[in-house]
Formats: structure tokens, C-alpha cells, sequence
């Protein structure tokens, strides 16, 4: 259970100090034991990393060239998971190659790897585990003329994370066609407000009134709605807040439910205030475009940036069905 810890978080012993011939490999990250493969996953495509590449070391010169060959261990799952407090599962040996054989040579003379490791993750879209994926790639086998080379009990393992960002939100925010939702039966709950500036001016028709978050940089600022009855959802179009035009979201996490019970998040919006000469009779709208329509009754959403100060508005919210 030692050596198993002392793979798992970085050991006081000063083993790659030693007179002894150690061969260990490491992330170039700041966590030299983890390597991460981020990637975004729509319902269309999958995009960002794919590829997780490491180095392999030696504690010292050596005469002649050394292998080393790296595999994965599926054992170590299970200890990373408890002591982390994660809940990563196996990456499937369906979703993963190695770049080459899985084996890196150190040459003579030298104390790294002329070449790095490289593990690419294939078939993303298939990744579709909110908790991610994880694979332990462990130091198997070390040849070479020197039978003195030892696999490294400190370093001797990097874990690959492999987590996939789900996201229904379209880059584009042109404007999409569509019909407004009537927003007659709808129910509206947010996380805090200003005096005068409350939830219903989002949906009162009026672009010159808004709802207003509490001037708090700490306060959670969201809103929750309840259309009364499931809509086909393809967007939203957002009339900024022009009471206060430096206080407009910039982004906002977008989740959707049937049953206020089960909500399945949709990704994050990115945009900007409203344009300079805009105003409330001809304001700049803003859209949050759904790549495919969504089944919705519940929305929320839950803004974490906006232009500065410590409050945010809406002036006016619709749904486009």
C-alpha cells in the first residue's frame, strides 16, 4: 500500500536523487502526475485536446540506451478514485491508442526520452460520462544492456484525466427563426433583486424596466422559470439591461428540466454587454442558440460573469420555440 500511495501523491523519499538508476515518466503539467485531455463534445462534433504526451527519465546518464515500455494498469483506478474523492471510470480501451508502440528509448548519454509518449482518445462523441475517464499508464517494461534500471516508485505512473465538456449552445448568436413563447403562464423565481427592479420586469414587455441582482460581489445570481406547460426550445433572445448598461451577463451556465427534479445542463453562453449606441428602444439582443432544439417545461439560468460592478440585469426574456 505504500509503493500504491507513493504513485498516487508525490513521496518525501528522495528516490530520483539516489545513487541507484531509477526510470520514471512525468506530465509537462503542473501536477507532473496527472496529464489532462479537455475537450468540448456537442451534439454534432467533438473538439479540443485528443492527445496526452509524456515524457520518460532516467535518474542519471547511462552508457547505453534504454526502452521503456508503458501500459495501461486498471488497477490503480479504484486507489486514485479514493484518495482524490473522484468518481472516474476506466477510459474504454475502445476509446484510447497509443501513437507508436507505447514505448520511448532514452539514448546513451542522456537522462530523457529523445521522443515523447503519446496516447490520443478516439471516438469522444462516445465519452459520454459526466464523471470522466481516467487511465493509469504505468512504467511495464525496461530494457536495455544496464540490468540495473529500476521502474521508479514515486513516478513510476501518470494518470491520464480524460473529461469531455458537454455543451447544446451554438456559437453563432445570429438571430434564429422561430416564434416567441407566450410567456402569460410563466412562473418566475430568482436568486436575489434590487429594490424597484424585481423578476417580473423580465417578462412585463417593457425594455426600459429590468430585473436587478442585490449588490453583492458574493451573491449567487440566477433565475428559474416555469412555462407551464413543455416547449420546444431553440433559443432565447435576451434584451439587455439599460437601466444600468454595465450590468449585463457575459456568461451564463443554461440547464433545462421537465420536472423540476432531473435537469440536464446545456452548456455555457459567452457574449458581451450591449454595443455603446444601443438603447431600450432599439436595444442590442442578444441569443442563445440552441445547436438542436431542446423538450423543456423548467429553465435556469445561472449567470457567473457579467460587464463589472457586482450586479447584473435582464431587461427581457423570451424563449424561441
Amino acid at each position: 500500500m505504500v509503493l500504491l500511495l507513493c504513485g498516487l501523491i508525490s513521496c518525501k523519499k528522495e528516490e530520483l536523487n539516489s545513487k541507484e538508476l531509477f526510470a520514471f515518466i512525468k506530465s509537462d503539467e503542473s501536477d507532473v502526475h496527472v496529464a489532462n485531455v479537455l475537450f468540448k463534445r456537442t451534439p454534432i462534433a467533438a473538439s479540443g485536446d485528443s492527445i496526452a504526451k509524456f515524457a520518460a527519465y532516467l535518474s542519471r546518464e547511462i552508457s547505453s540506451d534504454v526502452n521503456i515500455n508503458i501500459a495501461a494498469d486498471e488497477s490503480m483506478v479504484n486507489a486514485y478514485n479514493d484518495i482524490n474523492k473522484t468518481k472516474f471510470i476506466l477510459l474504454p480501451a475502445a476509446n484510447y491508442k497509443f501513437i507508436g508502440n507505447g514505448r520511448v528509448n532514452i539514448p546513451a548519454g542522456s537522462m530523457i526520452s529523445a521522443d515523447s509518449l503519446k496516447l490520443q482518445v478516439v471516438d469522444r462523441m462516445k465519452l459520454t460520462d459526466l464523471n470522466g475517464y481516467i487511465l493509469p499508464l504505468s512504467v511495464r517494461e525496461i530494457s536495455g544492456k544496464d540490468k540495473g534500471v529500476k521502474a521508479s516508485n514515486n513516478y513510476g505512473t501518470v494518470y491520464v484525466i480524460v473529461k469531455g465538456n458537454y455543451s447544446n449552445i451554438a456559437d453563432v448568436q445570429t438571430p434564429i427563426d422561430g416564434t416567441l413563447v407566450v410567456r402569460t403562464a410563466w412562473g418566475l423565481t430568482v436568486s436575489n433583486t434590487t429594490a424597484g427592479a424585481l423578476g417580473p420586469a423580465m417578462i412585463d414587455g417593457n425594455n426600459a424596466t429590468a430585473w436587478r441582482s442585490s449588490n453583492s460581489s458574493t451573491a449567487a445570481k440566477w433565475l428559474s422559470v416555469d412555462m407551464g406547460s413543455a416547449q420546444q426550445i431553440k433559443g432565447f433572445r435576451l434584451v439587455p439591461n439599460y437601466i444600468a448598461t454595465v450590468e449585463n451577463a457575459t456568461k451564463i451556465s443554461v440547464s433545462t428540466s421537465l420536472d423540476n427534479i432531473t435537469w440536464t445542463s446545456l452548456g455555457q453562453w459567452t457574449g458581451t454587454g450591449p454595443s455603446a449606441t444601443s438603447t431600450a428602444a432599439n436595444p442590442d439582443l442578444k441569443h442563445i442558440n440552441f445547436i438542436n432544439p431542446v423538450q423543456a417545461r423548467y429553465f435556469r439560468f445561472d449567470i457567473t460573469s457579467w460587464t463589472s460592478g457586482s450586479r447584473v440585469g435582464i431587461a427581457e426574456l423570451n424563449v424561441i420555440q
